[in-house]
This record gives structure tokens, sequence and C-alpha cells, in this order.
């Protein structure tokens, strides 16, 4: 494919770089070329990756680990990743938590919890990315959010479906206020997931049921999503502005 060629010598970031989708996406991007910096608070799984990476013959990633819904802690890290690539062609916001708690049983602080992680992370992350970005008038931001963001969560809480929903609005919000600088931001919206977090927390047997309603009949593996989002950060995704991009075997059709 044509755009995967475009992907060589491109710099970007990758945060949840540590496990699902966050590490297909980076193994998959570093692997057409790209140079990346690879963001999240798992420091020995970081590294576990950032050698994969190597193995798989690419470029080594810039490894770093941070809190990213700590402010000073993402703009330090934002700016290390400048200083060592030189520029910053993209952004993939793919760190997140997932909380199954019952509406009536969500402590305020898991409630914060999540907005901090899920949301509140992802703009400190486009703003500080977007201060590089937008004077040079050009470059690429993909806010991972979920099919939560376009329903509701079938294996989060209230709190999750309503932070995936204000991801989507913020993507949309920031691609129409930046679109004339070149600057091309969209939201991911990818569907039940075999990652990591989603199977601590759902059993096999909800698994099972997953894959029975899917149209496709089974759910999605991080490295097909992967694919996706290297096109998205791709010049070729080039008119694609302010889009909720779903990939979900078919459990959503609108």
């Amino acid at each position: 494919m044509d755009y995967l060629n475009e992907l060589n010598g491109k710099t970007g970031i990758v945060t949840g770089a540590a496990s699902g989708i966050g590490r297909a996406t980076a193994k998959y991007l570093a692997k057409m070329g790209a140079k990346i910096a690879i963001i999240d608070l798992d420091k020995a799984r970081l590294e576990q990756v950032a050698e994969e990476i190597g193995a798989d013959g690419a470029a080594a990633p810039v490894q770093l680990s941070l809190d990213i819904s700590n402010e000073q802690a993402v703009v330090d890290a934002v700016k290390s990743a400048i200083e060592t690539l030189g520029s910053i062609d993209f952004l993939v916001n793919s760190a997140g938590i997932l909380r199954r708690t019952p509406f009536l049983e969500i402590e305020t602080s898991e409630w914060d919890l999540m907005i901090n992680v899920n949301l509140r992370a992802q703009y400190f992350l486009c703003r500080e990315v977007l201060k590089h970005m937008a004077p040079r008038k050009s470059g690429s931001i993909v806010n991972v959010a979920s099919l939560a963001g376009r329903s509701c969560s079938l294996l989060g809480g209230a709190h999750y479906t309503t932070v995936k929903h204000a991801l989507v609005g913020l993507s949309r919000h920031l691609a129409r206020e930046f679109a004339s600088t070149g600057v091309r931001i969209n939201a991911f919206c990818p569907g039940a997931t075999r990652t990591p977090m989603v199977e601590n927390k759902a059993s096999a047997e909800e698994l099972k049921r997953l894959d029975a309603a899917i149209p496709r009949g089974t759910v999605s593996d991080p490295s097909e999503h992967a694919k996706v989002i290297a096109f998205m950060v791709s010049d070729a995704a080039c008119n694609i502005i302010g889009a909720c991009i779903d990939s979900n075997g078919g459990s959503l059709m609108i």
C-alpha cells in the first residue's frame, strides 16, 4: 500500500504504548519506518515494547515513562520528544483506563480518575503537540476513543462512556479550529478488542458472547486497529478532518 511508504521518516508520539492498541500501533508505525516516542506509565512493559521494535529491525523508540494525567510531566515529555526526534508529525493518543463500576457505586474519586486519565491527559497532549504542529502548518492527531463514544459501553461504566463521548467532541472541535493550519485531527473508535485491559475486566464467557454478537463473528485484534491508525496519520488521509473512524467488525453501523 502506497500510503505506508509515506510513513517512512515520519516522527510521532504514541501513548499507552505498553499494551493493547497503543502497543500494536507503536510497533506497526515503527515497522513502517516512522521514528517514534512511546509513552506509558508502565516502564518495564515500555522497555519490552522497545526491545520488540528493535527486534523487528526498526529504529529504537524514545521511551518516556510518565503519568499522562500530570500536566507538567506531559509538558516535559512532549518537549523531550521534540528535542530528540527533531519534530512531531503525528500524535496517537491511545492511553486509557477501563472501569466497570455500576453508576450508583461509582465513587467521586473513581469518576475523577476516569476523567483525568481518559480526557484531561488527552487535552494536555493535544495542547502541547499543537503548539508545535500549528506553526509548522502540518501534522496529524488521532485520539483513540471507543465505540462507547458513538453509543455506550458494553464493558465499561457510565464514566467510561462519558469521557469517550467527550473525547470525540474534543477531537471534532479541535479539527475545526485547527484545520486552516494544516493540522488534521480525528477520533478513532474501536469496538471490543482483545487487549489485556478488556481481558482483565471481562470473563471468558462474556468474551464469547461478544464474539457471537459481532456480525464479523469475533472481537477485534489490536493489530487490525493499528493498520487503520497508520492510514489516519499518513498523508493519504489528507482530506479526513474531524471524522470518527469506526473499526468494530460491524458492531455499529451508522
